[in-house]
């Protein structure tokens, strides 16, 4: 809690007198945290509710939600945990990434922007440890981005539907795949689409975001309010299965509309060069060469070593190695670079430093890595 606390105050986000912690008295929640939490039986309905920012996870929200979270695990009762966006667009569209900005600009250390993340993946790091008796059903109902993947995919239950849009778009911001994605985009069943996705920031959408694994479910929006009812008035989380089966089996579900061969084919490769120099050869992997032609180089090699890293730690030693990962960030200046050209200026024209592949050097990708040995030293097999 301390944390949470410092950064509340470093970042200014939230009045300096102490809010009230009313999630914890189950029910009720803070109207200007943006979530909302209710409580339904035994089981809550946590809503994301900054429509305006699509629901963007920001250090109020968090300061909310981890403290929940703890006393529903200290409560320790059979429940569920719905959680959804506000609005209509999006489950929740990113991290509060301007922020960080804004405090660089103001002279703060590397340490307080570090907090930031901290606090965020301690959170990302209780939803993915739920205990079986307490499962969390996230609906995708829209925009589904790095901080909102977070919040959602290492749930146990993940359902996604015509509007829900997913995209880890970090290395167009100088930034790496975090939130966990060290562990779950390597993971992922079809050969190359983890790292497919974390390279280009390709967007998929509805049924697609089901095939690849990233969501466990589909129905279409226009049952979201019956399947949210119906989740809500379940006694028992070990029910959760059967519901969303019976839901999934009367969508309409579309076929996956990627090409598996291609995708496994370029994006299985050893390096980023590869990776390339393959795309090169195809129509298809052109047109992905125009998508990683935008991202910084430094991002894309450290990126990949990121999911080969990933591949090999457990699901708490990606966290850790995503910290270290975003030290060495904040301690530069891509990401502020990128910040900058998607989010503060709006011009979209980056100066990468490198500006080419070429020119990152393997020694500085490994600055970002110099612990994973310690970590896969630390673990037991996996």
């Amino acid at each position: 809690m301390q944390g949470l606390k410092r950064l509340r105050h470093i970042m200014n986000h939230v009045s300096s007198k102490e809010q009230v912690r009313r999630c914890s008295a189950v029910g009720v929640s803070n109207p200007e945290s943006g979530v909302r939490i209710e409580k339904v039986n035994n089981n809550y309905l946590i809503t994301l509710s900054r429509p305006k920012a699509l629901n963007a996870l920001n250090a109020s929200m968090i300061e909310e939600l981890t403290p929940f979270y703890k006393s529903v695990l200290k409560q320790n009762n059979p429940s569920i945990i719905i959680m959804r966006g506000e609005g209509g667009k999006a489950f929740c569209a990113g991290g509060d990434v301007r922020s960080l900005y804004d405090m660089k600009q103001e002279g703060r250390s590397v340490e307080d922007l570090l907090e930031f993340f901290k606090i965020e993946y301690e959170l990302n790091q209780i939803i993915g440890t739920l205990p079986n008796h307490i499962q969390q059903v996230s609906l995708l109902n829209g925009i589904t981005m790095g901080g909102g993947v977070g919040l959602s995919v290492h749930g146990s239950y993940r359902v996604a539907m015509e509007n829900t849009m997913f995209a880890m778009p970090e290395t167009a911001l100088g930034f790496f795949c975090d939130v966990g994605g060290s562990y779950f985009l390597p993971r992922l069943p079809l050969p190359g689409v983890g790292m497919w996705l974390a390279l280009s920031g390709a967007r998929l959408k509805g049924a697609d975001i089901y095939h690849t694994g990233i969501a466990t479910h589909y129905t279409n929006l226009e049952k979201l309010e019956e399947l949210q009812s119906h989740l809500l008035s379940l006694e028992d989380p070990r029910s959760i299965p059967a519901l969303l089966q019976d839901f999934l089996i009367a969508s309409n579900v579309q076929p996956w509309a990627q090409p598996s061969d291609l995708i496994e084919r370029h994006f299985t490769l050893s390096n980023v060069e590869d990776i390339v120099k393959s795309c090169e050869e195809t129509e298809w992997g052109q047109a992905q060469l125009k998508l990683l032609s935008r991202m910084s180089p430094t991002a894309l090699k450290v990126v990949h070593r990121q999911l080969v890293e990933g591949a090999r730690l457990n699901f708490a030693n990606c966290f850790r190695m995503e910290i270290d990962m975003a030290r060495e960030f904040m301690a530069g200046s891509e990401f502020f670079e990128g910040v900058r050209s998607v989010l503060v200026d709006k011009d979209r024209n980056p100066q990468w430093s490198p500006s080419t592949l070429a020119n990152v050097e393997n020694e500085a990708v490994d600055q970002y890595f110099t612990n994973v040995k310690k970590y896969l030293k630390d673990q037991a097999p996996i």
